[in-house]
This record gives structure tokens, sequence and C-alpha cells, in this order.
């Protein structure tokens, strides 16, 4: 079946000719029949908006997940890439969690890793500055720590997931523990 492309996404030449077909008889009435609308050119239109609505919401749904799925990936690429800094500057310690949070990382540090304010004696960091992006899928920001890694299971708080003795961290999200 032939396809046309619409936004990025592939339609099948039925909607996209469906579509055209709409707009030529609204054309040909609006031109050769100065006559109102009746009901059943409302009746063909709305059924015409409905289909294309029906055909339209699984792509627009698929899309978004796309974008979340992305976001996902761009936040876990920061956190590693954040928390191996750390690591590398601190002898190879990974961050501590405390209470959901990494205070090593949102906030300036001594080369001991102790959080302090910036300035001479807390050089390092922030690393986080924002503090720690939120999952894309639950809009959660929380950690929670993890015991075995790659983890078995997500915890259910939807933030990410973090082994403190290895520093590192997954999506608290089930199909993601692997990430």
């Amino acid at each position: 079946m032939e396809s046309w492309s619409l936004w990025g996404q592939e339609l099948p030449a039925s909607i996209a000719l469906g579509s055209i077909a709409a707009g030529a008889y609204l054309l040909s009435h609006a031109r050769y029949r100065f006559a109102q609308f009746t009901v059943l050119d409302a009746l063909l239109i709305v059924a015409i908006m409905a289909i294309g609505t029906a055909v339209a919401m699984p792509i627009l749904s698929r899309a978004s997940d796309q974008a979340h799925s992305t976001a996902l990936l761009q936040n876990l690429k920061t956190l590693r890439g954040q928390i191996e800094l750390y690591k590398a500057e601190h002898g190879g310690q990974p961050p501590l969690l405390y209470d959901g949070a990494f205070p090593q990382l949102t906030g300036a540090t001594n080369a001991k890793g102790v959080p302090g304010a910036p300035g001479k004696e807390y050089p390092l960091g922030p690393y986080l500055p924002s503090g720690i992006p939120q999952n894309p899928f639950t809009g959660v920001s929380v950690v929670t720590p993890t015991d075995t890694f790659p983890p078995t299971a997500a915890s259910g708080t939807g933030g990410w997931l973090y082994h403190q003795e290895t520093g590192r961290i997954v999506p608290d999200l089930e199909g993601h523990l692997s990430d």
C-alpha cells in the first residue's frame, strides 16, 4: 500500500486521498452551488473529520512516546555523565544518595565529597546545578536506591534507580531497567 508523509509521519494513501476528496467537494460546493450547506453536507464533513481524527490519534500518540523516549535517554546520559565526572574528580568514589537526592551533585563539594558553599574550600561542582532531571514518562526526579544492578523490577516511585556501590543509574520504569 502506498503511503504519504505528513510532518514526518507516514499516512496511508487512502487517508490522504480522502482528505483531498473532501477538500475538492467543499470547493465544488462553494463554487457551483451558491446555496447554503445542507445537513447532508455537514454530516459528510463531520464524518471525514472523525475518520481523520481516528487515524491521527495513534500517529500523535506514537510521536509523543518517541519524544518521551528521546528525553529519557538524554536525561539518563546527563545523569551518567555527571556521575562519572564526579567519580573522576573524587578518587573513583560515586556520589552518595541521600533522601532521594544527590547533594554532592547538586551543590559544590571539596575533594573529599563534603558539600558546602561554592568557593575556595569547595571548588568542585555543582554537577547538576538545575537539580536531578525528571523521568519524562513519570515527571518524577526522585532517586531510589537498588541493591542489585541491573535492577530486577521497578520500585514504583517512577524516577531513577541508583546502585550506590557502582554509581550506576537507570530509569525507574518497567521496560527501561536495562537502558
